[in-house]
């Protein structure tokens, strides 16, 4: 009897792991884990929408509030695609579950983070990734973080996206400037 209860315990613990991660990125949780009632997830869009995600590994932390994917992690829903090395996610202090998107503190990426997404039309690649939740904030740093969109790309030594205020900072290093590539149509706007 202990090792069945060992077993769904365990089993409970990678159900809440797995619903952080869909939160953290985004993506509405309710149709997956409809018995928890995830609620703020329904103006991300298409409530019907499958998220997988794969890695070699899941930890979770419940005294230190956070769940990790290591090894080889993607995480996929419609045309959004995440790959890294490893993907930690953190819970805010004072939560003891995870009831939905107020409950994410932050989700740090390492490893070769690279990020496909808005219809397959951009690509966001860095050796770290910060996303601040309740911000809306992407910070890109390490490795030479790059975005590219077609043909025009951006690089730094540090990107900040700003997705609630659809606007970018880029930053260059001590020795290295930003550098911008872009591509200008014919009739004055961007390709």
């Amino acid at each position: 009897m202990h090792n069945v209860m060992v077993v769904m315990n365990r089993l409970v613990h990678m159900k809440w792991a797995l619903l952080i991660v869909l939160v953290c990125l985004g993506y509405p949780a309710a149709p997956l884990f409809a018995e928890s009632r995830v609620t703020g997830c329904e103006k991300h869009g298409d409530a019907k929408a499958r998220v997988h995600i794969t890695a070699d590994r899941l930890e979770s932390n419940h005294k230190m509030k956070w769940v990790e994917f290591s090894g080889n992690v993607t995480a996929t829903q419609d045309d959004v695609i995440i790959t890294a090395d490893r993907m930690r996610v953190f819970y805010k202090a004072g939560e003891d579950t995870f009831g939905g998107a107020d409950s994410i503190e932050k989700i740090i990426s390492h490893g070769n983070v690279k990020i496909v997404f808005d219809n397959k039309t951009k690509t966001a690649v860095a050796e770290n990734v910060v996303y601040l939740v309740d911000k809306k904030v992407l910070e890109l740093s390490g490795g030479h973080p790059k975005v590219w969109s077609g043909e025009n790309i951006v690089t730094g030594k540090k990107i900040t996206l700003f997705q609630a205020e659809n606007r970018s900072l880029v930053e260059g290093g001590d020795r290295d400037q930003v550098e911008a590539t872009l591509y200008v149509k014919e009739g004055g706007g961007l390709k």
